[in-house]
């Protein structure tokens, strides 16, 4: 053991101290930031006003403001667990990937998609959906025209892209065939995350991903991207401009947040179990596309605890049509709370699609050990770099190297 845990354990006890003396600090806090909502529960116009002035206060600075937006709902307000509907298709789907590692015995990457449909109400066993895994080798897979190689971000940007891919071929069937509202989830946020991708390569992914969404919003399903335990800040972020007079929102005011150590969760705990919070929109410059394109990004939270001294919040996004679709978020809401209800805590369908995707590490070496006999085969030799051979000997062989 390489970690000196004696001396990690003063550390640890100062900051279990440290923690108790934030409590009263984060308490006061959470109570003004909850003040604010309550106060501009249905101001919806200072609001839009506060955000508009925000945005352009920072348009010159090299990052946009970013934070929600009223929608039309009171946003203190706590809205309840509606019925289930009696019959609803639910369909996740989710994946995985080996990335390309320069270390290896060959470089290649790999992308591994899981879907499970659940008919609610209908007796029936979940269906599985397994495509086939993706193996990619070729040069043009690997490789751009400058000749570098493809980055972590890049094969995470094609993974989200096959599994949204899976929705958009299953989804539309199932509407079709039962007649049923069709709920289609996603782990994580309903955008394709671009940012790790070249400039020139961004605009072209997320059309393809926006056509999509427009085969599922024609189909009528009722898709929604689930973040479970989220640590984002959207509606402080507003909440802080709901406290700063109209002309104070400037630049060097927004450096100076007091609710920087909060999140949202902080905002919301006091969701009871199946409540979900008022609707807002997400106003970032990068989401343009979604809005331009009739699919801007809302989002609510919702309490999917069943133990009202212990709430367990998620955040839902949602495209704009769904958001302005009283029945269709009734639906959502209440699959969602039922779906997590099921396993205690997060989506049956979403845990699922995980299992089915999901590479273990006995199967990348499983992967390994294919190319290893198919180099040999074709007059190769498999090689891993000395680098790695060297962390494998200390790591997993407890090896020591003395001079």
């Amino acid at each position: 053991m390489t970690l000196e845990l004696n001396q990690v354990a003063s550390q640890v006890k100062a900051m279990g101290r440290s923690m108790k003396e934030q409590k009263p600090i984060r308490d006061e806090a959470v109570q003004q930031a909850r003040t604010l909502l309550q106060d501009y529960s249905t101001q919806f116009e200072q609001l839009q006003a506060r955000v508009q002035r925000a945005e352009i206060a920072l348009q010159t600075q090299r990052f946009d403001w970013v934070g929600a937006a009223p929608v039309n709902e009171a946003l203190a307000e706590a809205y309840p667990l509606p019925p289930s509907h009696k019959q609803v298709t639910v369909i996740a789907s989710d994946g995985s990937q080996i990335m390309p590692d320069p270390h290896g015995i060959l470089l290649y990457y790999l992308i591994n998609t899981g879907c499970i449909i659940y008919r609610c109400g209908s007796n029936q066993k979940p269906e599985i959906y397994n495509p086939k895994p993706k193996l990619y080798y070729e040069l043009d897979d690997l490789y751009d025209e400058q000749g570098r190689l493809i980055s972590p971000g890049e094969v995470t940007v094609k993974r989200d892209l096959a599994e949204l891919e899976i929705l958009t071929n299953i989804a539309p069937a199932y509407a079709r065939e039962t007649g049923e509202p069709v709920v289609a989830l996603m782990d994580g946020q309903l955008t394709l995350r671009v940012i790790d991708l070249p400039f020139d390569q961004q605009q072209a992914h997320q059309e393809i991903y926006v056509e999509m969404l427009d085969l599922l919003f024609k189909a009528g399903a009722l898709i929604a991207g689930y973040i479970d335990r989220p640590r984002s800040t959207f509606v402080l972020s507003l909440m802080r401009l709901a406290s700063l007079e109209l002309e104070a929102i400037t630049e060097e005011n927004l450096r100076q947040n007091p609710f920087r150590h909060l999140t949202d969760f902080d905002l919301f705990s006091f969701l009871s179990p199946g409540e979900r919070s008022a609707l807002f929109s997400i106003k970032a410059k990068g989401l343009d596309i979604y809005r331009e394109t009739g699919h801007g990004i809302h989002f609510f939270y919702l309490n999917v605890s069943q133990d009202a001294s212990l709430p367990h919040l998620a955040r839902v996004e949602i495209p704009a049509w769904l958001a302005a679709d009283p029945c269709g978020l009734d639906i959502l809401h209440a699959t969602i709370v039922q779906q997590a209800r099921v396993t205690g805590g997060y989506p049956y369908v979403l845990a699922r699609a995980d299992e089915l995707a999901v590479i273990t590490s006995q199967e990348r070496e499983a992967v390994e050990m294919m190319l290893a006999v198919e180099m040999r085969h074709q007059g190769m030799r498999p090689e891993i770099s000395f680098k790695r051979r060297n962390k494998n000997a200390y790591r997993y062989g407890k090896e020591s190297f003395r001079l």
